[in-house]
């Protein structure tokens, strides 16, 4: 009787194919997860960015054009907590106060916009600091957000790569 060689692997040869791909995995594994943890923190950057100039854009548009901080002659008060967009205004931008306001007093308030500044996801920061335009984002001190009064535009400041966003 002739003995027929069966195909397959030894268990050496298997032995080394799960050494081969532990290996791999442990390499590259990482690394795909790094990237998903940044891509996730991108998305809510982007949503966090487009609600925050959403609610920037209500309030320009109920304000006469002013952005927060901007007041009715052109001045900007720069206000690192943005009390304008979480707590009720009038239409020229004062923030009310917490009083007990009157029926007219709360029909021709405005906002809040707000319930609290949102943190940026990169640093965690939900602080406010001003920049004068664009080219001078990201501010050092490793606030949240950088914000433009002038124009209304608001940045992430977490770092240079993402202060263009």
């Amino acid at each position: 009787m002739k003995m027929r060689h069966r195909g397959g692997m030894s268990l050496f040869g298997m032995m080394l194919v799960i050494a081969v791909v532990s290996v791999v995995a442990t390499v590259v594994a990482p690394r795909y997860s790094a990237a998903g943890i940044h891509e996730s923190q991108m998305d809510e950057l982007c949503h966090t960015l487009q609600s925050l100039r959403a609610q920037i854009e209500l309030y320009k548009a109920q304000h006469a054009g002013r952005p927060p901080m901007q007041m009715t002659d052109g001045t900007v008060v720069f206000d690192p907590e943005f009390g304008q967009l979480l707590s009720p205004t009038d239409v020229e931008g004062q923030v009310l106060s917490e009083r007990p306001r009157t029926a007219d007093e709360d029909a021709s308030a405005f906002g809040p916009y707000l319930k609290r500044i949102p943190a940026n996801p990169f640093n965690d920061s939900r602080t406010v600091v001003r920049a004068h335009d664009k080219a001078d984002i990201p501010v050092p001190g490793g606030a949240g957000w950088a914000y433009i009064p002038e124009t209304g535009q608001v940045h992430a400041n977490d770092s240079l790569r993402n202060a263009g966003l």
